[in-house]
């Protein structure tokens, strides 16, 4: 339906029924030694959130085990510090003795699966995330799909448990919320996004100019020729409202970047003029199709994502596509989108979703 304002209202974004912070903060109060996780292909959010939590807690003396189920941390490898991130590789098939999990950024238990399987029975599982399509798993969850980020969220919930922040875990907040914004370029800024960044740097000084710079001023030759690679292939649907983009795996061999650097190619079709939904087609294989979805509020995508056994934001969802031809794939879900545009802008007009 429509507000006062004239925008299309999703009344589901509103609540999802684990909003409630006491829980969780009660838990990693209590906790002492924590497993600290997030889902595949970490972002800079999860990864943010997941090096806050670390370098929070292990301040405030408990003894934090922070995995990861990727091989490297790329161009965020300036939040490690001392700390050496684990692989599944590296840690034992059953995690003993650690009373806590604490899982960020994951909208499904799935995306978790290869760690919570690892947790020793009673182990309490804290689930953090801002994606509307959560389910609420774990012993604790907080789900505000309103925040600007998971960072956002894990922010909140140190704050109520009493666990001081420092340095090093503002770095990592910091970086979650002005990735997650696209540097504030995004619909999901908000006050309180704007409000907690600016408490982080006048509250531990950081510089602002370094940190952007080592986020998104670190490019190599490689990256810049995959950037181009990308923009060179770019196709559009609609006049130019659906934009559509695709990485290969022959474009990541010639140019060798890693897989975190592909995943960050949707901003390329993205800042296309006229656009108004995006898709980012990576190729993981013959039968294997990742998709990631962006609008610019003129419809939701994590409809789309959903018929595809997927999930994410009313701007940004995504999904895998298994066993059929890359083509095949491709294809349907094109036409997919671009009937769900046209049917969304005869029912609105083209007015936001909000």
């Amino acid at each position: 339906m429509f507000n006062a304002t004239g925008l299309v209202r999703q009344d589901e974004v509103i609540d999802t029924g684990f909003r409630s912070y006491q829980r969780a903060a009660e838990l990693i109060k209590a906790g002492r030694r924590f497993v600290i996780g997030g889902h595949p292909s970490m972002d800079g959010d999860a990864i943010g959130s997941l090096y806050a939590l670390h370098h929070a807690l292990t301040a405030a003396g408990r003894e934090c085990l922070a995995v990861t189920q990727d091989a490297g941390l790329g161009k965020y490898e300036f939040l490690d510090g001392s700390m050496v991130l684990k692989t599944l590789d590296e840690v034992p098939v059953t995690l003993d003795g650690y009373d806590t999990a604490l899982i960020v950024d994951c909208g499904a238990q799935s995306r978790a699966r290869a760690i919570l399987e690892r947790l020793a029975p009673g182990t309490k599982v804290v689930n953090l995330d801002h994606h509307i399509d959560n389910p609420g798993f774990g012993d604790a969850a907080v789900v505000i799909p309103d925040a600007s980020s998971t960072g956002e969220v894990v922010y909140n919930t140190l704050k109520l448990a009493g666990i001081p922040l420092n340095r090093r875990a503002a770095e990592a907040l910091f970086t979650a919320i002005v990735t997650d914004t696209g540097r504030f370029s995004f619909s999901n800024s908000t006050p309180d996004s704007y409000r907690i960044v600016a408490d982080l740097i006048e509250q531990f000084e950081l510089n602002v100019s370094e940190l952007t710079g080592m986020i998104y001023r670190a490019k190599t030759p490689q990256r810049l020729k995959l950037e181009a690679m990308v923009a060179a292939g770019v196709e559009t649907r609609l006049d130019g409202k659906v934009v559509i983009a695709r990485v290969t795996r022959a474009m990541l061999d010639a140019t060798s970047c890693s897989e975190a650097e592909a995943n960050e190619m949707i901003v390329i079709p993205k800042s296309l003029k006229g656009g108004m939904v995006t898709i980012l087609f990576r190729e993981m294989g013959p039968t294997e199709l990742k998709v990631s979805l962006r609008s610019e509020g003129q419809m939701a995508v994590n409809d789309i994502a959903a018929k595809f056994r997927g999930g994410g934001h009313l701007r940004a969802a995504g999904f895998q596509v298994h066993g059929r031809p890359v083509a095949e794939a491709e294809a349907e879900i094109i036409e997919a989108v671009t009937t769900a545009l046209e049917n969304t802008l005869k029912q609105t007009g083209g007015r936001i979703i909000v």
